[in-house]
């Protein structure tokens, strides 16, 4: 069975919604980044999507350069109540730069790397465009795995797994990091940019799920998704006794930076 890991129109328009972090979040992340790449930095996000990282790090200070395969998340961003100055955007293949060697204090990519068919040459790329001494940072939003909302996230993707072993990313689960030393990136430093919590019942996550609000369901046509959807529902009503109960959700924007004389 194959499916459809491309971000097109029916994700942009709520990629948004579904991923935005909360203002002051949002902040803290972008001062974060800016911590490491320095102040003032020149930024390049690999997969910019709508621009809910680029925009925070311009807030805090970056000169950010992003890009994108989907024309359709590009369009969001460029609304001009999305983008804002200090941030330039194209569209380009992660594995083919068409950006100069040596001009980026910083590379970023957050939830991106694991869509790579080859992910060697996208780090490759990576490295190419970076200067001296400059950062490669890798963005996560982490769940805690035990709360409501990382067990329907966890159960979810295991019925997917049990259904059809091809339904992971292609890159999904890959250690990079080794392949990133042997580029120049020798030192990693792993940083909680921002921990906060949110309430959510049961109920209100297979919602938002039902919606496909959640990430994790865009990859699934309507059929797969379906089946899916109702085991689900089945291992929320065993888990839960009263599913419109909230539930605390604690939440992290993970960093892990990797700095380096890049080959």
């Amino acid at each position: 069975m194959k499916f459809d890991f491309s971000f097109d129109r029916r994700v942009a328009k709520q990629y948004e919604a579904q991923r935005t972090h909360p203002p002051e979040v949002a902040r803290q992340i972008g001062e974060a980044i800016i911590a490491q790449a320095g102040a003032a930095a020149r930024v390049l996000e690999i997969g910019i999507g709508t621009g809910r990282i680029a925009r925070p790090v311009v807030a805090a200070g970056g000169r950010v350069v992003g890009f994108d395969l989907s024309g359709e998340m590009l369009a969001e961003l460029e609304r001009p109540s999305a983008s804002p100055h200090s941030l330039a955007i194209l569209q380009a293949d992660m594995h083919h730069l068409p950006l100069a060697a040596k001009q980026f204090d910083a590379v970023m990519a957050v939830h991106v790397l694991h869509l790579a068919t080859d992910w060697h040459q996208v780090l490759r790329e990576a490295a190419r465009v970076l200067l001296p001494g400059g950062v490669f940072i890798q963005g996560d939003d982490w769940i805690d795995p035990e709360s409501v909302t990382g067990r329907l996230r966890d159960e979810l993707r295991r019925q997917a797994m049990a259904l059809s072993p091809n339904t992971r990313p292609p890159a999904a689960g890959i250690g990079k990091q080794e392949f990133l030393a042997e580029l120049g990136g020798k030192q990693l430093e792993e940083v909680v940019a921002a921990e906060w919590t949110t309430w959510i019942s049961p109920n209100e996550r297979l919602e938002a799920i039902q919606n496909r609000m959640d990430a994790e369901s865009w990859f699934f046509p309507d059929a797969v998704f379906n089946l899916l959807f109702q085991k689900l529902q089945d291992y929320a009503a065993e888990s839960w006794p009263d599913l419109d109960e909230k539930q605390p959700v604690t939440r992290r924007f993970l960093l892990k930076v990797s700095r380096g004389n890049w080959a």
